[in-house]
């Protein structure tokens, strides 16, 4: 009876979350997982890195910081919001697949069915409309494009107060992560851990959906304004602990 509860719920766009109870041990770091950053290519990685003492732990995407013990050696991704948002966009409209499959609520099929490409549903975020509207409901039914990536963190001073080991900007997926190897100490190229098979990357190609136009662009920098703020904040950090290091 519940279970069969739960699917209604989810069905319904309402999801029952748990937190998982955390058990750490010092040699563990934490990976926190903002969907849609190159999260599995960096667990591929993650998952070769036991052999050499390293392990790492991804939990789901409600984890946020504030549920992570003050001295958690942990790190995270980050994207430009733009990207991010289309690859979201995509990805649920593709149910997650091919690499996995989660069937849409009802909120997100009323989503889909309004906008068949994410540059549409973009372009008219701020129309004065029927559309419009539609447009600023299906972004927050969208599970990936309804939360900004600040959203995992409790406050703005938390570089300063609870410092990551790094961040990776999926823009420079190799050399930052190259980086992270690095701090970790490990002698490594991160080219022979990277996999180029698009199911084990959860990567797609999107040369045959419609390109961002100038319009959809301004609007998702006036809709994500805090995450396009958040990215710029994280590459001040990484300049400066580089520049230290």
């Amino acid at each position: 009876m519940k279970i069969m509860a739960k699917k209604i719920l989810k069905w319904m766009g309402f999801e029952l979350k748990r937190l998982q109870h955390f058990k750490f041990d010092k040699g563990q770091i934490v990976f926190i997982h903002i969907g849609k950053n190159a999260g599995t290519q960096i667990m591929y990685i993650a998952n070769k890195l036991t052999k050499y003492g390293v392990h790492i732990k991804k939990y789901g995407h409600n984890i946020k910081l504030s549920n992570l013990p003050l001295n958690t050696k942990y790190f995270f991704s980050i994207r430009k919001p733009e990207t991010r948002f289309a690859s979201g966009f995509y990805s649920r409209k593709r149910k997650g697949q091919p690499r996995l499959y989660n069937e849409w609520n009802l909120h997100e099929s009323l989503a889909f069915d309004a906008f068949e490409h994410a540059n549409d549903l973009a372009e008219n975020l701020f129309s004065e409309d029927t559309k419009g509207r539609f447009a600023r409901q299906a972004i927050k039914s969208i599970s990936h494009t309804a939360r900004q990536q600040f959203d995992w963190f409790q406050d703005c001073a938390f570089l300063d107060k609870q410092s990551p080991i790094t961040i990776i900007r999926q823009e420079y997926f190799e050399k930052d992560m190259q980086r992270l190897l690095d701090l970790l100490g490990l002698d490594l190229d991160i080219k022979t851990l990277t996999t180029k098979d698009k199911v084990n990357s959860h990567s797609y190609d999107y040369s045959k959906t419609p390109p961002l136009s100038d319009l959809a662009v301004a609007n998702l920098k006036k809709w994500y304004v805090q995450d396009y703020w958040f990215y710029e904040m994280c590459e001040v950090w990484l300049n400066k602990s580089a520049e230290s290091n």
